[in-house]
């Protein structure tokens, strides 16, 4: 029996976070639903863009407001780590943290245990896939660059595969045309270590390795949510 609740936050992609707590729920089975750990979910799907926020300047005072709220929520009840599913979305942690300073010390910062993954297995340079809005802040390039790993990017001009990539995800709407153009858009970068910096990606590869396996295998993925969920299970009391 854990103590430590878990909270998740959601709402930026309904089918990134389902995913999340189904792996979230795999990790910690243990046969008995009585020793799962404690979780609350917030999904509020009415938040604004975080892309265009991070694009065009749009909503931002709403979106730190958003999470904001939905981390207290989590704190009013006692929540001990907290999980925003949306690596976009950990670019307005600061502003958050202005207006929460107690949730510095919940919130799991999923770059952060990516980074650390990267840098315990002397990873020093990886291609990473992510929303628009995060290629073009550098949210990777920055924060990844703490660990001593240098960040490979798409060219800007395929900024709009990317976004039918996730878009795809999200509408539920995968198909074997989304599958052979995300595989060619791979085989273009010369980089076998993968950062899916988008919580949607995941969902996308998963969906690949369960038609076209074999494609995948040169690559390594590296996914932040899953390391949080390594995390948890390691650090949960």
């Amino acid at each position: 029996m854990y103590s430590e609740k878990i909270g998740i936050i959601g709402g930026f992609g309904a089918y990134a976070g389902l995913d999340f707590y189904k792996r979230l729920l795999e990790c910690f089975s243990t046969g008995n639903e009585r020793d799962y750990p404690h979780v609350i979910m917030d999904n509020n799907f009415t938040m604004p863009s975080r892309t265009r926020a991070l694009l065009y300047d749009e909503c931002v005072d709403e979106i730190v407001k958003d999470i904001a709220d939905s981390v207290r929520l989590m704190l009013s009840n006692e929540v001990d780590k907290i999980v925003l599913v949306c690596g976009t979305a950990h670019y307005f942690l600061e502003q958050v943290y202005e207006l929460l300073p107690e949730a510095r010390e919940h919130i799991v910062d999923i770059i952060d245990c990516l980074g650390e993954r990267l840098q315990k297995e002397g990873i020093t340079e990886c291609f990473v896939i992510a929303a628009e809005g995060a290629l073009k802040k550098e949210l990777y390039k920055k924060r990844l660059k703490e660990y001593g790993v240098k960040c490979i990017v798409p060219e800007e001009d395929e900024y709009g595969q990317i976004r039918c990539f996730i878009e795809a995800v999200k509408r539920h709407s995968l198909e074997e045309d989304t599958v052979a153009q995300f595989l060619s858009f791979l085989k273009k970068y010369d980089c076998h270590h993968i950062v899916l910096g988008c919580t949607e990606f995941p969902v996308l590869v998963d969906y690949i390795k369960n038609i076209r396996k074999k494609e995948l295998e040169p690559y390594f993925f590296y996914d932040p949510l899953e390391e949080v969920i390594i995390n948890l299970k390691r650090d949960l009391r």
